[in-house]
């Protein structure tokens, strides 16, 4: 429910960064977009204030609804994707989206994203099985909350950080390679990973080919959420 005072300096640092290599006098706009995990801090302001009246910039916290749509417009126009639902899972939140002919239906934002279940739940190095039992729990609730409208038949098409360090995973990459755009991977590949990764220590899942070393804390709880969508 609250940004970190290392998080908060972090962001700030890279926007400073961003705004910087911008060119002047090119008549170019910056736009910070945030999401999920800027707008359901109760501390936002920490961050926001600088942004806006440090930095100048426009920023825009994304509501729910438009978080989800604009994930999955974003896969609609580069996928051929007819009908089925794009997921974005994040740090804080998993957004779902249903598509019917190629439009964005209903959506949903979930509470679930991968940062926030690690946080809460594992805490072990590895998590212990009563952890993982916890956090599997809590994921499967959330999305049987999210309602019947998102089970059905389709694609189920997947962006954001965890999902490009699964398809690396799967394909056992080197961690600053890129995962091919619109890799199929399967639910017994997920389990797979899944389970060799929740037995690693942190230390070893930081050496696994495929993912990069600051993801490694976060990938389990990110994978479980995965896991259960499916």
């Amino acid at each position: 429910g609250r940004l970190s005072s290392r998080a908060v300096r972090d962001t700030l640092a890279a926007v400073r960064g961003f705004v910087r290599s911008l060119p002047s006098g090119n008549g170019l706009t910056a736009l910070a977009v945030a999401t999920a995990a800027v707008r359901d801090a109760e501390n936002r302001a920490e961050l926001l204030n600088p942004l806006i009246h440090k930095f100048g910039l426009n920023v825009v916290v994304l509501g729910p609804h438009d978080e989800a749509c604009l994930g999955a417009l974003a896969a609609l126009h580069h996928l051929p994707v007819r009908d089925g639902l794009i997921f974005d899972l994040g740090g804080g939140s998993l957004q779902l989206a249903s598509v019917r002919d190629s439009r964005v239906g209903e959506t949903a934002s979930l509470p679930i994203g991968a940062v926030r279940m690690t946080d809460r739940f594992l805490r072990g190095d590895p998590p212990s099985p009563h952890e993982l039992a916890s956090l599997r729990t809590e994921v499967q609730g959330q999305l049987l909350r999210a309602g019947p409208v998102f089970l059905g038949h389709g694609c189920l098409v997947g962006i954001g950080g965890t999902v490009r360090a699964l398809a690396s995973l799967r394909l056992g990459t080197r961690a600053d390679e890129a995962a091919p755009h619109g890799l199929q991977v399967r639910q017994r590949e997920i389990v797979a990973l899944r389970a060799r990764l929740e037995a690693l220590p942190l230390c070893e899942r930081q050496r696994v080919p495929g993912l990069r070393p600051e993801r490694a804390d976060i990938i389990v709880a990110g994978i479980v959420v995965i896991e259960e969508l499916l």
